[in-house]
Parts: structure tokens; C-alpha cells; sequence
């Protein structure tokens, strides 16, 4: 499942992404997204996604949300990989994993968002 949650008084947009996601869970979670975004600056916000153990149905379903946020225009995205087991089995060539690392920022806990 994936969540969205946006607070205003930090100006942070926060996603939890866990358990199975089918394609229509991320189909769903698509449209709240864009209807959620939809009249504010995301150059304003901060996207923080905290990703539990998690499964897809179609791997390309992940990389389509992923650069759902990335065309959105967050100036900072923060990636709260406590275990370790988003980059550890991210899948990406050299090239990809520049671009995303260059992108999104991986940090340990919540609390190092700055």
C-alpha cells in the first residue's frame, strides 16, 4: 500500500510505501497524488517516503511513481531507509543511480531531515 500525507506547517509531503502493491494500488495512489499536488508549489515542499518491506506486482510500477515525484519539481527528496533495503535491492545501471542519488537523498532516520 502506499500513503500520502501532506503537512503544511513543515511543508513536507510524506509517503509510506508497504506491503503488496498491485497496479491499481499504484494507479490509486497515482490520482490521490496528482488531486493532493494539485494546487500547490511542490518546489515549496519536501518529499519524505519511508518505505517498509514492500512487493510489487510490476517492478516498472515503482520507477513510474518514482519519476512521478521527480517531474512534480520537489526541489528535495529524502528517502528514510532505515534497513537499508531500498538501496540494497534497487536495481539500477551506473547512469540511473547517478541521476537518482543525485536526486534523492538517503537517510538513516526521520530525524535527519534537515
Amino acid at each position: 500500500m502506499i500513503n500520502i500525507k501532506v503537512n503544511e506547517e513543515e511543508k513536507r509531503v510524506y509517503v509510506d510505501v508497504h506491503g503488496y502493491i498491485s497496479k491499481r494500488d499504484v494507479n490509486n495512489f497515482l490520482n490521490t497524488y496528482k488531486q493532493t499536488m494539485k494546487n500547490k508549489k511542490a518546489s515549496l515542499y519536501k518529499l519524505v517516503v519511508t518505505p517498509a518491506f514492500f512487493e510489487c506486482e510490476n517492478d516498472e510500477d515503482i520507477r513510474t511513481v518514482c519519476m512521478s515525484f521527480l517531474k512534480s519539481g520537489f526541489k528535495k527528496i529524502y528517502l528514510v531507509d532505515e534497513e537499508n533495503y531500498v538501496m540494497s535491492n534497487l536495481s539500477l545501471n551506473p547512469i540511473e543511480k547517478k541521476l537518482f542519488l543525485k536526486s534523492v537523498k538517503v537517510v538513516n532516520t526521520g530525524g535527519a531531515i534537515k
